[in-house]
């Protein structure tokens, strides 16, 4: 995690077409009837618990280091991986920065306040990268 007394500074450098991928834990997938199929809770895009920013992963940087999607996902059983993009973020007053980690380098952080809307808004425009098997 980051350091909560750090200003954070969007990063244009991460352009608006940029797919944030985002990991999804089982307990935010819900079935919705109305849909027909299964889709993420709002709730799955809450900052930390611990008051640090929203928690993503730069989908381009990930392939660009020839890794796959699965390698976001290997160490956290039946989670699943969507997609915002960086522009959408922005869109809803929201900021984008990298945040490396030793085990994730293409980690970075979504910062602003994460108001109701804008985590409905997250939820509905969010895609799978890697859905939800039956059995989620």
């Amino acid at each position: 995690m980051s350091d909560t007394s750090m200003p954070h500074v969007d990063d244009l450098s991460i352009l608006e077409d940029e797919e944030l991928w985002r990991r999804i834990p089982p307990w935010h997938i819900v079935e919705d009837r109305n849909l027909g199929r299964k889709r993420i809770s709002k709730a799955a895009f809450e900052d930390h618990p611990d008051g640090t920013p929203m928690s993503v992963v730069l989908g381009q940087e990930v392939l660009a280091a020839d890794r796959d999607a699965y390698s976001v996902i290997s160490e956290h059983d039946k989670f699943c991986l969507a997609s915002v993009t960086a522009g959408l973020a922005r869109s809803l007053k929201q900021g984008v920065a990298r945040s490396p980690l030793p085990d994730e380098p293409a980690h970075a952080e979504v910062f602003g306040k994460k108001t109701d809307g804008v985590r409905k808004r997250f939820a509905k425009n969010a895609k799978w990268v890697i859905g939800p098997s039956v059995d989620v």
